[in-house]
């Protein structure tokens, strides 16, 4: 109990002062911050000495902070740049209503006093009891002492988290459930700015907080004649991520010129060609993800190379000689999807090859996905097919784009997933196959892998798929193994032309 009595007199004894009222301005830590008392406005920023990694509110002690229990402060705006907030740097502010976090935001709660290890205190809005309004512009949740979302009570905040509206971007929900802060009402952050343009408005794009600009539509983009007639050239330089929606088939000349802070792209499956000039300037766009089945064609300049730096194209990997074949593409580094690239997730899909020309594909379904799109390419080109399958499993709709005339097929729904038949292909030659779950906007999952269909002079297999059941499987069986066709009969192992593997 004594213990307890001298803490309380240490937290009262310490707070008394900011109770008295707040300067103008100050410095704490390597952040610089004003104070507007008419409105309660805080506002922190970066200071000249910051590290290159940013500002940081840095609070040996909890109760150090010198915003700590001060009724003044209504609303709390920290800016671009700031990287840290400290330990219970707003705690006991009861007035506060509001907190907005920049997008470089990315460590929040921590103490460099190891014996501040009271998880109360953690947080630093702590006891904010009139809190309302949280706004996370970053793309990540910031990290935080896990311990604050053990016990996800109301008496960790001294207040209801349920009922603050935490407000984040909608591609950030995943990270911030993941992260604990699912104790607050998760509320979809409503973007920067957004509109619709060409024709007949088929384009439209929308521009988050947190610099991710997103266009979408079915069919080209218009051209431009120039950056000025960007629909959202007034937040050109706020712009540091973009996503070209599934549906786009052209970029328009001049699309994103002079959007000089872009750094990364991801271009749709969709895509065919890019036109004059449209990333002229994007000297820091280093990555572009380009899922395209197709080798897009390249107007004028349309992608510049960066002077004494490499540009990264990442492609399919039956995809990547076709780019690294075309003397525009070749100026960059031409690399093959890897996992590492969470907007996509990369996944070998089964695929079996029965048959002298027919083919069977095989994948999950993908919560979330309201389309998948199944593209099977043969390596000589003369057969190219997108099919078009709803969530519930429907073919909707398919685009041939070169085709052998007898190609046909067939989809059927499984427990675990969706299966498409496809047949009258060429005996045995390769094909490419790419599956990609997608919802409105953006791909959610992907799938991948390449087969042949059956040689005529492989040993010849006469059950068909549809009678390979649980009681015979263990006798014929085709099954796609590092990129190969592996047969398995009566318990024995065999490639396609029938010599038996050990």
């Amino acid at each position: 109990m004594k213990k307890i009595v001298l803490s309380l007199f240490f937290v009262v004894s310490i707070m008394t002062p900011a109770m008295a009222g707040l300067a103008s301005s100050g410095k704490t830590g390597t952040c610089d911050w004003t104070f507007d008392s008419t409105t309660g406005l805080l506002t922190i920023s970066s200071s000249s000495d910051a590290p290159d990694w940013g500002g940081e509110l840095k609070l040996s002690n909890p109760f150090f902070s010198p915003f700590a229990a001060n009724d003044d402060i209504k609303e709390v705006m920290i800016e671009e740049g700031v990287s840290e907030i400290g330990t219970g740097a707003f705690m006991s502010c009861k007035n506060l209503k509001k907190i907005t976090f920049s997008s470089t935001v990315a460590v929040i709660g921590f103490s460099d006093d190891e014996s501040a290890d009271d998880v109360l205190v953690q947080l630093p809005f702590y006891e904010c009891t009139g809190l309302e309004t949280l706004i996370f512009k970053s793309k990540y949740a910031p990290d935080t002492d896990n311990r604050i979302f053990d016990r996800k009570t109301e008496d960790l905040y001294a207040f209801d988290p349920s009922k603050v509206n935490l407000f984040i971007n909608d591609e950030s929900v995943r990270s911030f459930l993941e992260s604990g802060w699912g104790v607050f009402h998760i509320c979809s952050l409503p973007p920067m700015a957004e509109g619709k343009f060409g024709d007949q408005n088929q384009i439209s794009w929308k521009l988050s907080a947190n610099g991710k600009l997103t266009v979408m539509g079915q069919g080209a983009m218009p051209d431009f004649a120039s950056a000025a007639e960007q629909p959202w050239i007034s937040y050109a330089n706020q712009i540091t991520e973009l996503v070209v929606a599934e549906g786009v088939t052209h970029i328009g000349d001049m699309a994103f010129g002079l959007n000089i802070n872009i750094e990364s792209a991801y271009l749709p499956v969709t895509l065919e060609s890019i036109g004059k000039y449209a990333f002229s300037l994007t000297n820091k766009l280093k990555e572009i993800i380009c899922a395209s089945v197709v080798v897009p064609k390249l107007e004028e300049n349309a992608l510049p190379t960066i002077t004494d730096e490499t540009r990264y194209i990442y492609v399919w990997s039956y995809m990547k000689s076709g780019f690294e074949a075309n003397e525009n593409w070749s100026k960059h580094k031409i690399v093959e999807f890897g996992a590492a690239y969470e907007i996509l997730t990369f996944t070998d899909v089964d695929v079996e090859a029965y048959g002298e020309n027919t083919i069977y594909i095989k994948w999950p379904e993908v919560a979330g996905a309201t389309t998948y799109v199944i593209s099977i390419i043969s390596e000589d080109g003369s057969m190219a097919y997108d099919v078009y399958v709803n969530k519930d499993g429907k073919v909707t709709s398919y685009v041939k784009k070169a085709t052998r005339p007898t190609v046909q097929y067939k989809l059927e729904e499984s427990i675990d997933g969706f299966g498409l038949e496809v047949n009258g292909l060429g005996i045995g030659q390769k094909y490419n196959i790419t599956v990609i779950a997608k919802d409105e906007v953006q791909i959610l999952a992907t799938y991948s892998t390449s087969t042949y269909t059956v040689s005529q002079v492989t040993t010849p297999i006469t059950e068909p798929r549809t009678e390979v059941t649980e009681e015979n499987s263990a006798k014929v069986r085709k099954l796609l193994r590092d990129g190969q066709i592996i047969i398995l009969r009566e318990n024995k192992t065999y490639n396609v032309l029938g010599k038996e593997l050990k």
